[in-house]
């Protein structure tokens, strides 16, 4: 089971999963299977939630929304399964009767090839002594992972591998949706199976470097000036793309990297890496200083499709390949996206 989440506003959550109930397709319209208001409906529902945010005006991300999505082979759930399912998961999360909620099952889009539920919670609610109490936000992947590791074993669900056991990174939801919408992988995807194809054939640090280079990656390590100590690696394309190795998945990161790269092993290895950076720095100074200045390099926001460099690499991935990969175990595996406020994670 994988859970994506999300912290933000409850509204624009209730919004995107109302929106659901009606398409015109109706094979395809989401269902409501629970929920714990008076009634569903939509415009008696804000009213209940507008006069509970009064009670605490300084919360602006007001809502927990998560996607669980449940492997192909999870074929034995039914739907009482998957309240129970989200009970347990709102629980584990912090979560009490108290707290508003509704459930509602997809059926429209990619995910619809296996069971997929969307969870809304509302972070606010009035205990026994009619004190307000607010569920806290953070950890929310760390929790996150250990219930659905829990809620795997409890009702017998496809166990998936924790994030620290897997080596990639797998598609988010986005890139799932947009590379089934225009048959292009995203940028992220891209680098990662370039990446991976120079790690398979290098053998030391700069046989990868250079390796890295024939597929169009150039890369920068976080080296300390005074000690030459290197504690991180940034990839960047040749169009200019950037992702931190934790964004491309764990066999990237560093400390795994220099490991598997028998790293210091030979005396050149250090003055390798700053030469490295030099000519990384010099050829990308504009894109660098892009970064620095606005958001964290390898921002999800640079996971988006280039067609020019899709169609100029030869990682790109057939309709076949594409097929296979969605379906296979690498869909369903637990990685972090982080743990900051209104933005997706997943586990």
């Amino acid at each position: 089971m994988i859970a994506m989440q999300k912290v933000h506003s409850f509204a624009a959550a209730l919004d995107y999963n109302d929106s659901k109930l009606n398409l015109k397709d109706k094979t395809q319209r989401a269902e409501v299977l629970d929920h714990n208001f008076m009634e569903y409906n939509k415009a008696e529902i804000m009213k209940e939630i507008g006069m509970l945010n009064k009670l605490n005006s300084k919360l602006t991300n007001d809502g927990y929304h998560v996607a669980l999505s449940f492997s192909e082979k999870d074929t034995h759930l039914r739907n009482a399964d998957l309240i129970a399912i989200a009970q347990a998961y709102k629980k584990g999360m912090g979560f009490t009767d108290d707290n508003l909620f509704v459930l509602y099952k997809h059926n429209d889009g990619e995910d619809h090839q296996h069971i997929h539920v969307h969870l809304l919670l509302h972070r606010l609610s009035i205990d026994e002594q009619g004190k307000v109490q607010v569920v806290s936000d953070s950890n929310n992947y760390r929790r996150s992972e250990t219930v659905c590791r829990e809620l795997e074993r409890r009702f017998n669900l496809e166990k998936v591998r924790s994030s620290h056991e897997a080596l990639d990174r797998a598609p988010t939801k986005d890139e799932l949706e947009m590379m089934q919408r225009t048959g292009y992988p995203s940028e992220r995807i891209l680098m990662q199976e370039k990446v991976k194809s120079a790690l398979g054939v290098s053998v030391d640090i700069q046989s990868f470097i250079e390796n890295c280079k024939l597929n169009g990656i150039y890369l920068l390590f976080n080296q300390s000036s005074s000690t030459g100590r290197v504690s991180g690696i940034t990839y960047i394309s040749q169009n200019g793309f950037i992702a931190k190795g934790q964004k491309l998945g764990n066999q990237f990161k560093w400390n795994n990297l220099s490991q598997n790269l028998n790293y210091g092993k030979q005396s050149r290895d250090g003055e390798t890496v700053r030469q490295t950076n030099i000519d990384t720095r010099s050829r990308f100074e504009n894109e660098l200083n892009k970064a620095n200045r606005g958001s964290e390099i390898g921002d999800d926001r640079n996971s988006g499709i280039s067609n020019k460099s899709y169609k100029e690499s030869k990682y790109t991935l057939s309709e076949d390949q594409f097929n296979d990969r969605k379906g296979s175990d690498s869909r369903f595996t637990a990685h972090s996206h982080g743990d900051r406020a209104d933005e997706e994670t997943e586990s």
